[in-house]
C-alpha cells in the first residue's frame, strides 16, 4: 500500500470514530428519576421545598408589569424582596443581569441544554453540580466508577459556602450561609 493511501486511510478510520457530544444540562426532572427517594435527606424533595424551585418565578413577581420613565429612560423596577430596588432596561425575567442567578445553565448555547431541559425551573441540582448529562449516562450503564462523572463535588462546607456566595453575596441583600445551609442541605444519594 502506498504509504499516502495508508495516511487517508488512518485520518478516515480517525474521523469516523463516534464523537461523544459535551456534557449537557438535563434538568431537574431527569434528576429526580433516581433522586427522588423516600430516604432522609432527598435531594430533590430538598430541592422543591426550597426557593431555588421558585426563583426564576420570583423574577416576574418582583418586577412591575410595564416600564416607567426615570430620568428618559424606560426602565423596569424590580424589588429585591429586601427593600432595595433596581432599574433594569427589560423585565427581571429577561434580563442578564439576573437571569444567572435565578436561572441554571444562563449563557450556555442550545448544544449544550438536554431537550427535557428547562431554565424556567429555576436554581436546580445543576446550577451547583454542572452539567449531568455523562453522570446519567454512567448511572444507566451502572457504571458506578464513573458515578460523578463532569459533576462538580463538594468535600467540605467551606466550599459549599463559597459556591453559594457567588449568587447570595451582594446584590439582593445579605446571606447567612450558617441558617441557609440546613434548609437545603442534601446527600447525593439516590437509587442505585
Amino acid at each position: 500500500m502506498r504509504p499516502s493511501l495508508c495516511w487517508h486511510l488512518a485520518a478516515l478510520a480517525v474521523l469516523s470514530l463516534p464523537v461523544h457530544a459535551q456534557n449537557q444540562y438535563v434538568g431537574v426532572e431527569t434528576c429526580a428519576e433516581c433522586h427522588d427517594t423516600n430516604t432522609p435527606g432527598n435531594t430533590i424533595h430538598a430541592w422543591r421545598s426550597s426557593q431555588h424551585a421558585a426563583a426564576y418565578q420570583t423574577l416576574r413577581l418582583h418586577s412591575e408589569k410595564e416600564p416607567r420613565e426615570c430620568q428618559g429612560l424606560q426602565l423596569w423596577i424590580v424589588d429585591s424582596g429586601r427593600g432595595v430596588r433596581y432599574g433594569l432596561p427589560r423585565p427581571a425575567h429577561e434580563s442578564k443581569e439576573c437571569l444567572p442567578c435565578h436561572t441554571t445553565a444562563f449563557g450556555a448555547g442550545p448544544q449544550l441544554l438536554a431537550p427535557a431541559f428547562d431554565p424556567k425551573a429555576g436554581v436546580q441540582c445543576e446550577s451547583c453540580h454542572g452539567p449531568g448529562s455523562a453522570h446519567v449516562q454512567a448511572m444507566a450503564a451502572k457504571d458506578h466508577g464513573n458515578a460523578a462523572a463532569g459533576l462538580e463535588r463538594y468535600e467540605d462546607e467551606r466550599t459549599i459556602e463559597a459556591r453559594c456566595r457567588a449568587c447570595h453575596e451582594g446584590t439582593c441583600g445579605d446571606f447567612d450561609f450558617g441558617a441557609m445551609w440546613p434548609k437545603i442541605r442534601h446527600s447525593g444519594a439516590g437509587k442505585q
